[in-house]
């Protein structure tokens, strides 16, 4: 077995990443980056989401988000604690 020093297994570990993504189509990645957001504030608060949206999209697309996923469930109106 080779033995590498840090630099060569994080250049090594680069180089791996890329070649999935290359190797990924389009719908793939799509996929995968999905899931990878999601995992991301899949543990949040519901206030912690809105924070989040907020800050990257502005209040008016956390409303457009918000109005979508309640039609989407059926819901008919927002609790306060949002």
């Amino acid at each position: 077995m080779i033995t590498m020093n840090d630099r060569v297994l994080s250049r090594l570990k680069d180089e791996y990443a890329e070649a999935i993504v290359e190797n990924m189509t389009q719908r793939q990645a799509f996929s995968y980056l999905r899931q990878v957001i999601y995992n991301d504030v899949a543990v949040l608060s519901s206030e912690d989401v809105k924070r989040k949206i907020v800050k990257a999209f502005g209040e008016d697309k956390y409303n457009e988000m918000l109005e979508d996923a309640m039609r989407q469930t059926d819901v008919k109106t927002v609790p306060t604690t949002l």
